[in-house]
């Protein structure tokens, strides 16, 4: 979708207050067909218990993962993350699936509140498999 650019003279120094504004159309911006999933990676929803390792400190949280795909996974979790973290995650399968534990490195891409001071959810992309 085109955006408009306004500007009042070719000269800013000249500019006045009374002065109309004249609109240029300049191409750039999404389609209305963009405006919908964005991410390349189709998400599984999947709920599994998680244990999570901050690598910088070596603490340690615990949590549920909310979906996962090629490239990221959705945690549910009481820790709050920094924008960029480090994290290694362990994700144990559900019980009775014969599925191998996941064991990644991966890095906080976003961190969301959902409940006050007690639940966020937390983007982060899959940077290594360790196992």
């Amino acid at each position: 979708m085109p955006q408009a650019k306004a500007f009042f003279s070719e000269d800013i120094s000249t500019a006045r207050e009374d002065q109309t504004a004249r609109f240029e159309v300049i191409p750039g911006g999404r389609s209305q067909a963009e405006r919908g999933e964005r991410r390349s990676a189709r998400r599984i929803p999947v709920t599994c218990q998680v244990k999570i390792r901050i690598t910088d400190s070596d603490e340690t949280a615990y949590g549920t993962t909310k979906d996962i795909s090629v490239g990221g996974v959705g945690l549910i979790t009481d820790y709050v993350p920094r924008f960029g973290q480090l994290m290694e995650i362990h994700v144990l399968p559900p019980q009775g699936s014969n599925i191998k534990p996941l064991r990644a490195l991966v890095q906080v891409r976003r961190c969301v509140q959902l409940i006050t001071g007690h639940s966020y959810e937390i983007g982060a992309a899959i940077l290594k498999i360790r196992e």
